[in-house]
């Protein structure tokens, strides 16, 4: 529950000064003149108007002058003060709508009139961001403005007349109508079928109409290892042993047939690889090997839908075979290292990994284990569903429904003829992967007006806080409702509802995530298991949200940095990660354009050394690769002693790691950091100075137990 702050009465005076002098615009009032009945503005006045992305008025909205002293810019946000009660990230962690909540009646503001215009008569002394609040009453337009992202000094402001835009946005009834429809009109972002987003879940053999891997050449180089065959018996074949349940996702070791490299003292099953050379159908199969009285094995799982392959693994999500259960709903069992080595001792950075086998096996289920109990045998209905605990971050148009004789919970997404396949209760095409109304909202109603920009969230036209909530509602470690038993990282509330772009922060974390366990104002457990004991630094994957509130880019007393100001999101860059820039050159403008920084120089005052040319880039120390993708860790960092090591536990030992993902805390972790001194190399959060210099340059040991 948010709460009031006594923080910042020291700006209190000056800011109370000046919103004596502004003038409060109302409705039909006589202070409510439009533009052109106004006397020409003196030094002291900010006037202008408010449209929407139609161009249109906006009556009845508030514009605030938020002083940047009235923000908590300070206080550190940790994952602690997050997830823990009582949640004091929650006075700070919206910048300028926490400063409003909080102190907004001693700001210099503003109310327009029916034509939009509003007037705030005597600016203050100060710098200040502008933010715009629809009325209460409006149901269409979202907080925020174009010009909410940047500071002004009064300076700037006073005798300035200004143009502020509003994002519009759907209603509650609004429908989603699939990306062919938005594409059809918006050709110019086709190459939006070319990110990861559109490329997260694909048929195998049999991409959708709508996808476009010409930038992913290695999308589908794990398939090389399903040979076509008449017989499970000819595939590849991989074994399972040795469980583990301590473990996490992967309970049983995982190798490639005869690989001594891992051992296995006791085997579970074979796994067998292969892609049915009559149907084209791909199969994974399982051989009891525990148990050779399994009336289930050998099982076939049919792979309905590879996930990822576009970045750092691929994932398989298969079908219950018949024989096991009636079930409509896919589950996960496998999971493929795209920058894995079976060289590697450390079975989390091989190539081929256990993905949640335990839930395929029923004494792995419940720890026990006997001859007649191991067998092969379909997952709980609704434990580790695709369709319960992914599809929400997934399907454009996503909508849950209970399926009435397994009482297993399904989703619907949008109908559209580009769709990917069907894979709900109607017989069309789906779009099951992120589309144009994910990020914009469902468009019915804009299409339906189709000569204008209403009806559709435009993130350029939102606060900068907001913008972010738009991918934060999925690249985050929050726990939401997710599924019916078990939550999870998708935004979907208890009563089924998929968290909308355009919403506050506030509103996805108290309605969407963090089920309420114990009444209405306490909120159950987070994702502490994500952040390294640093209470920082995220180690789990779409992370990205979560760590860049951390960061002095999104609060700050200058310019309010989105996740679309480095990024973009529709795909149109030559650049990794679709960045707008290029970031292996430090001189270009990612950094540059608001860090103007002497590269040779600041690493000479920092470290005290530097790098011949531009070698050394802003991202290998200031967004170093601390997370990991589903416990799949990335390329050697620093070593120690340099391979072959003779065990696991010498590798361990003796070898750090680069994670795959990068850090978007914009910080720099030093050797120092509770997650790293005193730790074993390979259970280390990665550094710069174990990732990015370790891997050039023998530097001084560093001590670990």
């Amino acid at each position: 529950m948010r709460q009031n702050s006594s923080a910042g009465k020291f700006w209190f005076v000056t800011s109370l000064l000046g919103v004596m002098g502004a003038a409060v615009l109302l409705i039909g009032g006589a202070a409510a003149t439009s533009e052109a009945q106004r006397p020409p503005g003196s030094a002291g006045q900010f006037r202008g108007q408010v449209l929407n992305s139609s161009s249109q008025p906006v009556p009845a909205a508030t514009i605030h002058l938020v002083p940047v002293m009235a923000m908590d810019l300070s206080t550190p946000i940790t994952a602690s003060s997050i997830y823990a009660p009582p949640y004091p990230a929650e006075n700070y962690d919206e910048p300028l709508e926490d400063a409003i909540r909080l102190r907004g009646t001693t700001f210099a503001q503003a109310r327009t009139d029916n034509q939009g215009n509003f007037l705030i008569s005597n600016v203050p002394n100060g710098k200040f961001f502008i933010h715009v609040t629809p009325d209460a009453g409006d149901r269409e337009h979202l907080p925020g403005g174009d010009v909410s992202r940047r500071s002004y000094p009064s300076e700037q402001l006073r005798g300035r007349s200004m143009t502020i835009k509003l994002s519009s946005s759907p209603s509650a009834t609004a429908r989603a109508v699939g990306s062919s429809t938005c594409i059809s009109c918006h050709a110019d972002q086709k190459h939006w079928q070319q990110t990861a987003h559109k490329l997260g879940w694909t048929v195998p053999g049999v991409p959708g109409p709508m996808q476009d891997f010409s930038r992913h050449p290695d999308y589908f180089d794990a398939l090389e290892s399903f040979p076509a065959a008449d017989d499970y018996s000819r595939g590849t074949r991989l074994e399972l042993g040795d469980y583990d349940a301590a473990r996490g996702d992967d309970k049983f070791k995982l190798r490639v047939s005869g690989d001594s490299r891992l051992p296995i003292e006791t085997f579970y099953a074979d796994v067998y690889l292969w892609r049915n050379a009559g149907t084209g159908k791909y199969f994974i199969t399982l051989v009891n090997r525990l148990n050779p009285q399994d009336p289930n094995s050998p099982a076939h799982l049919e792979i309905k839908l590879l996930y990822g392959g576009a970045v750092h693994d691929q994932r398989y999500i298969v079908s219950v075979p018949p024989g096991l259960a009636a079930r409509q709903g896919w589950y996960t069992v496998l999971r493929y290292n795209m920058t894995g080595r079976d060289n590697r001792l450390n079975r989390d950075r091989r190539v081929w990994h256990d993905y949640k086998f335990y839930l395929w096996w029923s004494a792995g289920r419940d720890g026990r284990h006997g001859t007649s109990d191991d067998v092969v045998a379909a997952p709980d209905v609704n434990t580790n569903a695709v369709q319960t605990m992914c599809a929400g971050c997934h399907f454009n148009g996503w909508e849950r429904y209970q399926d009435s004789v397994t009482g297993q919970y399904l989703a619907r997404a949008a109908n559209d003829p580009g769709g990917e396949m069907n894979i709900d209760d109607d017989p069309e095409p789906d779009e099951i992967n992120v589309g144009c109304e994910n990020c914009h909202g469902p468009g019915s109603e804009h299409v339906a007006n189709a000569r204008s920009a209403r009806y559709i969230v435009n993130p350029k036209y939102l606060s900068a806080e907001r913008s972010n909530v738009v991918c934060g509602r999925c690249h985050d470690r929050r726990q939401g409702y997710g599924g019916p038993t078990v939550g999870y990282t998708q935004a979907v509330s208890q009563a089924g509802e998929l968290a909308r772009p355009g919403i506050s922060r506030h509103e996805l974390i108290t309605k969407y995530t963090d089920p309420v366990k114990k009444g209405p104002t306490v909120r159950g457990p987070g994702r502490e298991d994500n952040i390294w004991p640093d209470d920082v630094h995220s180690n789990k994957p779409h992370q990205q949200y979560a760590d860049f509130l951390k960061s002095r880019m999104y609060r700050n007393d200058r310019l309010l940095v989105t996740c679309s100001d480095c990024h973009d999101m529709h795909g149109n860059t030559p650049y990794t990660r679709w960045l707008l820039h290029d970031p292996n050159d430090s001189a270009s403008p990612l950094c540059q354009r608001c860090h103007a920084v002497d590269v040779l120089s600041h690493m000479e005052t920092k470290l005290n050394a530097r790098m011949k040319g531009h070698q050394t880039r802003c991202i290998d120390c200031h967004m170093a690769g601390t997370a990991n993708t589903g416990g799949v860790a990335g390329n050697y960092g620093r070593m120690i002693k340099t391979p072959p090591y003779t065990s696991a536990q010498e590798e361990e030992n003796n070898t750090y790691w680069e994670g795959p993902l990068r850090s978007h805390v914009f910080d720099v972790p030093l050797k120092t950091n509770v997650a790293v001194d005193g730790v074993p190399p390979g259970r280390a959060m990665p550094i710069p100075y174990t990732a990015a210099c370790g891997t050039c340059h023998m530097v001084n040991e560093l001590p670990f137990k």
